[in-house]
């Protein structure tokens, strides 16, 4: 019997030991505390890479250039991380490597604030929201993987003898997501190569500085940032490589899978979440409707499958109102400042198919080039499209006792509302998955990743 992921509480890091504050100080945050460089390169890189440059989503103005790195850098760099796994890594016992993994667990409080920057610059994503729940994610994630070095046998899976996991990074990609792939396949004896497109190269830089301010070996996690398809396809063909993680797309997802298949490479894909929330007759709506604009207030970057609401016909009119009088009272802003909860889009296709969806440009006082739409609740039905990612809510009405199956089959994360508040919370998987009889994918489960690709890793 598989034992449970250790626990965070059995040995707090240093975020949940002493809180360092953050909410004092000016309200606007400087982007100097990213640490960004103009310019973003393989590690070890030589410079004979072409550079791609990366806007802010905020103005659309660039914000710096990112290299998009060879097939021969590429391959020189994961050979560094192989070698680097086999030489100082793999041979170590699964407490030495417990101990460096709990050391890289309490370093990372120290990056929470700048990933928190980078990734406002980068992605958009307000600074509010990577201190308040990315950073304790990111943190517990890493703890609770760490736990995992010592006790690989619980999953039937023995230390390996060296390798690597390409960990592939778009701006779906939360740091929490990140580091439990980076943290699992250092816990099975694996080295861990960040390919990051552009857009994600100063979150991956930043963890690759983590794991060097945590002391652990020159060369073990390294970064290549790009997406040249010739360099990837060398990737998945090269000796060593264990396993790959990966988010997108349904269809990015299994044009990755058909080329890793023909080499058996394993392949953990996150397929994002598409939320649900189901409210019944004798919900309350004081409870309801804060959670539903929380979503709203999230979009794309932690529901890039879309929101969607599903409410019974007493209740659709009055939940409409107070949504849209939610909705409405929100208004987007610069993600550096810490009273924004709507930041810009993190692509300019997501903020067209939100705005489209919404209506209107960009809303007023914006710069006229950052990537915006306007929170927005909007009605769906049997004949429209679900919304796309975004500040947008799609609600549908629908009678009292229609069948959830003909409803949810494309969601993976489901919250059903009734008279005794959440009834259900959660990802929507295994046996509610079996039980409603759906097929499509399931949500986002770091534990199950880190287990998945430990097993990957293990020899």
């Amino acid at each position: 019997m598989t034992s449970p992921l250790p626990e965070a509480a059995e040995r707090a890091p240093r975020h949940l030991r002493a809180q360092p504050g953050r909410a004092q100080g000016p309200p606007l945050e400087d982007a100097a505390a990213a640490g960004l460089p103009g310019e973003l390169t393989a590690t070890g890189g030589d410079g004979t890479s072409p550079r791609v440059d990366v806007p802010r989503p905020a103005t659309g103005e660039r914000l710096l250039a990112v290299a998009d790195t060879s097939h021969e850098v590429l391959s020189r760099v994961l050979e560094g991380v192989v070698a680097a796994s086999r030489a100082e890594w793999a041979w170590l016992s699964g407490e030495d490597r417990a101990r460096h993994l709990f050391t890289l667990a309490d370093v990372l409080a120290d990056h929470v604030h700048p990933l928190a920057v980078t990734r406002a610059l980068t992605t958009g994503r307000p600074v509010a929201a990577g201190l308040a729940a990315d950073g304790p994610q990111l943190l517990d994630a890493a703890f609770s993987t760490a736990g995992w070095a010592d006790k690989l046998d619980a999953l039937g899976a023995e230390p390996g003898t060296g390798g690597a996991v390409a960990v592939l990074a778009t701006w779906r990609s939360g740091p929490a997501a990140l580091v439990t792939a980076v943290a699992a396949a250092l816990a099975a004896g694996a080295g861990a190569l960040l390919r990051p497109d552009p857009q994600s190269a100063a979150t991956a830089e930043r963890l690759v500085r983590a794991c060097s301010d945590a002391g652990l070996p020159a060369g073990l996690v390294a970064t290549a940032p790009g997406c040249d398809p010739v360099a990837d396809a060398v990737l998945w063909e090269a000796e060593g490589l264990l396993a790959v993680r990966a988010d997108g797309t349904a269809e990015r997802l299994h044009e990755l899978a058909l080329d890793l298949a023909d080499r058996g490479t394993p392949l953990v894909a996150d397929h994002g979440t598409t939320a649900v929330d189901v409210v019944l007759e004798g919900a309350d709506l004081d409870a309801v409707v804060p959670a539903l604009l929380a979503g709203l207030t999230d979009g794309a970057h932690t529901r890039p499958g879309g929101s969607r609401v599903l409410v019974v016909e007493p209740l659709a009119e009055a939940l409409v109102a107070r949504l849209d009088a939610g909705a409405a009272a929100l208004r987007p802003g610069d993600p550096l400042d810490r009273t924004t909860r709507v930041g810009p889009c993190p692509t300019p296709a997501v903020a067209r198919a939100a705005a489209a969806v919404a209506g209107g440009g960009t809303p007023p006082g914006l710069p006229a080039g950052g990537w915006w739409a306007a929170p927005a609740v909007v009605a769906t039905g049997r004949r429209t499209l679900p919304p796309p990612p975004g500040p947008v809510l799609g609600v549908r009405t629908v009678r009292a006792g229609t069948d959830p199956r003909t409803l949810l089959e494309e969601a993976t994360a489901v919250t059903v509302w009734g008279p005794s508040g959440p009834e259900r919370r959660g990802w929507l998987a295994g046996a509610h998955r079996e039980r409603l009889g759906l097929d499509s994918p399931a949500g986002p489960d770091a534990r199950l990743d880190a287990q998945l690709l430990l097993r990957a890793c293990g020899g």
